[in-house]
């Protein structure tokens, strides 16, 4: 299910996307392959990233792992999916791309914002399913309350904890992404500014950064009393705002057309 959402989110991505096109009088074949060349460069990311947040968990469980067979190991530890590592890759791919084909990032960042938002929260429905980016423990009472089946696949330790009832952290995620969505969808049209991107990452960065301290799984990455998503979260919320008030210097005479 976690593999199934994934690639909905990206179908809905792009869909966004193309729909963004047309709202701003944008090329939809540019955006749609910029698009396509970010998600690519996005997976790379994600998948490259990763191995970083799961250090700590290794020295935790050492006694776990030390019994894996080692294409076992290596398998779980440059397997799955950081978020935060996807951004970063796509970020660098859609750089890339546009670079190389003249594509303004002024028109392609506002296309973008409320596409990232809508994929990523079917990516949290996959995390939830799964059982993993779970919240701490909480009472049976709590609205967000969810309580985990237990495992057979051989990996109980890593996964979410069978039989007690945790914050359905992913869920929580999923609405916010679902608000930021519908902000950047459903505000007045306006002309292209560059500046939804950085709403986006303003907002999100925010989110995040709190709602890391309800995360109860091991593998994000513990490092001076924060996690490597609050890291990684304070450096694109000044990297927004840097880049909210920047971005009017780029903007060309066709975004007052738009």
């Amino acid at each position: 299910m976690y593999g199934i959402m994934m690639v909905i989110g990206m179908a809905a991505a792009i869909g966004i996307i193309a729909i963004q096109s047309k709202r701003f009088n944008f090329p939809s074949q540019d955006a749609v392959l910029t698009g396509l060349i970010a998600i690519a460069g996005g997976i790379a990311g994600a998948v490259l990233v990763r191995p970083v947040t799961k250090i700590p968990e290794v020295i935790i469980n050492w006694g776990f792992f030390s019994k894996l067979p080692l294409a076992d190991f290596l398998g779980w530890f440059f397997g799955g999916l950081m978020f935060y590592g996807g951004v970063i890759g796509g970020v660098i791919a859609g750089f890339i791309y546009c670079r190389k084909f003249g594509i303004s990032l002024v028109y392609i960042t506002d296309i973008f914002a409320p596409a990232i938002p809508i994929g990523h929260a079917f990516g949290r429905v996959g995390c939830f399913l799964a059982g993993c980016c779970y919240g701490v423990e909480t009472s049976h009472s709590h609205p967000f309350a969810v309580i985990y089946p237990p495992r057979t696949d051989g990996y109980e330790a890593l996964a979410a904890p069978a039989g007690i009832p945790l914050l359905a952290t992913p869920l929580i995620e999923v609405g916010g992404n679902i608000i930021i969505a519908c902000i950047l969808l459903f505000k007045p049209k306006h002309k292209v500014t560059g500046r939804d991107i950085s709403l986006y990452g303003i907002m999100y960065s925010i989110q995040r950064f709190v709602l890391e301290f309800y995360r109860g799984d091991a593998g994000r990455g513990i490092y001076w009393g924060i996690s490597t998503s609050q890291i990684i979260s304070v450096v694109i919320l000044l990297a927004s705002v840097f880049w909210f008030f920047y971005v009017p210097r780029l903007q060309k005479p066709r975004a007052a057309e738009l």
